[in-house]
């Protein structure tokens, strides 16, 4: 199964590592040079010092291409940029990709739970 993580933080690195021991797996970075060193040095420095991660796991900067290719996607980044990245990625996947949230809490302002925002914007 092709799994896109979206996020390259501590959380959705930690999350990808895991995953790609049994799932061809892609994590999107919103920085070029985080994607590079996981593909390069399979290490996260700014996020994860000190831990190298599994050779399968593959990093990216494209957006759009991490959600074309994902089975199923799931999202790591942070709560404040949430909205964003799910609205640049919404054309990229097909209503019927399960998307599994890694966030918690209530979106500021409109105090909907995280997948309520998400479920929304697919309909």
């Amino acid at each position: 199964m092709r799994i896109s993580v979206l996020g390259a933080g501590s959380w959705g690195t930690t999350v990808a590592a895991l995953v790609c021991k049994r799932h061809d797996t892609l994590v999107w970075s919103r920085d070029p040079g985080v994607a590079e060193e996981i593909n390069a040095r399979h290490h996260n420095q700014v996020y994860l010092p000190g831990f190298d991660l599994p050779e399968a796991l593959r990093g990216s900067d494209d957006l759009g291409a991490a959600a074309d290719r994902a089975q199923v996607l799931i999202v790591g980044v942070p709560s404040h940029a949430f909205r964003q990245v799910l609205e640049a990625a919404r054309d990229h996947v097909p209503p019927w990709i399960p998307v599994v949230s890694l966030a918690k809490g209530l979106e500021d302002g409109t105090h909907l739970r995280r997948r309520d925002r998400v479920r929304a914007r697919r309909r």
